[in-house]
C-alpha cells in the first residue's frame, strides 16, 4: 500500500493592492466605538 506524498498547507498569499477583512472590521468598529465614547453620558 503506497500513501501520496504529504504536502503542508500553504496559506494563499493575498496579492498586493486587495484589503484585508481585518481592514474593514477596523474602518467600521473603529468609528463606532469613538461616537459611544462620545455619547455616553459624564
Amino acid at each position: 500500500m503506497t500513501y501520496p506524498r504529504y504536502k503542508a498547507l500553504t496559506r494563499k498569499r493575498q496579492p498586493h493592492g486587495t484589503t484585508s477583512p481585518v481592514t474593514y472590521v477596523l474602518l467600521i468598529t473603529a468609528p463606532a466605538v469613538i461616537a459611544v465614547a462620545a455619547l455616553r453620558p459624564r
